[in-house]
């Protein structure tokens, strides 16, 4: 099976904002960064849907910065945009946590922290919060990230397991079960979902539906949309109505209408990479 990288879609921050523009990295666990900002008079409950990653998200409102940490979304939920608000984001690599010290990753499962609050990223929210533009945002990022990632360091050979059934989980673009991870990697399906656990707080079989879905966003946001029976059957659901029921549950409409709203909405005219 050929192998692509992932590129997580929260196409709603696209559609329901303003500016937004992205620029992709695929390194140091990280998908890519990008940034967006409300120019409306009111704030947007914008709907994050379902990708198995997290966010940091810094809202710089004049000289004023809060840091949200967006655990990682397995299922619907929205997310407060507020009026007059710029945001950067980095978007962490499917199934990549960041670890809180003294908090577990299933604790940040679907929960969103503010880290300027917490003692350990106070400084690196301080330093965050003096960039002004895309490029510096990113390049200080880069800098400083990894030290604060240190804090919670967890036991290297566990963890490198656990990127190894993640590696395999997206180059199957999720649609592996967890016996057949047991196969390709050696690991008891009880020892696999005992690291997921510990590694980002939810299942292995959750990570492989994420992953399935982002994977067949992408192909819709490619123009296969045309083609939605075809998509069904690449992607193993038994039938169509399979697939609409699955897709509804990640995305909150049918796939026909998320094609319609994608359209509406000029999602591609409206992503800038930078």
């Amino acid at each position: 099976m050929e192998k692509s990288p992932l590129v997580s879609i929260q196409p709603y921050f696209v559609m329901d904002s303003d500016d937004f523009c992205q620029r992709l990295l695929f390194e140091n666990g990280i998908s890519h960064f990008y940034s967006f900002s409300n120019r409306t008079q009111d704030d947007i409950a914008v709907p994050i849907l379902t990708d198995g990653c997290s966010n940091i998200m810094f809202e710089y409102r004049g000289e004023t910065l809060r840091t949200h940490f967006v655990g990682s979304t397995i299922e619907t939920r929205t997310f407060s945009v507020r009026q007059g608000a710029q945001y950067f984001g980095v978007r962490l690599a499917p199934g990549c946590a960041f670890g809180i010290p003294g908090i577990l990753p299933k604790e940040t499962v679907g929960k969103v922290f503010i880290l300027d609050d917490l003692d350990f990223a106070r400084d690196f929210c301080a330093i965050m919060g003096r960039q002004r533009d895309f490029d510096s945002r990113m390049q200080t990022f880069l800098r400083e990230f990894p030290s604060l990632c240190g804090m919670g360091q967890k036991n290297a050979g566990k963890t490198a397991l656990f990127n190894q059934i993640a590696g395999i989980i997206i180059g199957h673009r999720g649609m592996v079960k967890v016996k057949e991870l047991e196969t390709l990697s050696g690991y008891s399906s009880r020892y696999i979902n005992k690291i997921f656990e510990r590694e980002i707080g939810f299942s292995a079989k959750q990570l492989c539906a994420s992953v399935k879905f982002q994977f067949l966003l992408g192909d819709i946001h490619r123009g296969k949309a045309d083609t939605l029976t075809e998509i069904a059957s690449e992607y193993d659901f038994y039938d169509q109505s399979h697939f609409t029921r699955e897709f509804k549950e990640c995305a909150g409409s049918t796939p026909f209408q998320y094609a319609k709203t994608i359209e509406r909405k000029k999602y591609a005219e409206n992503v800038r990479n930078v």
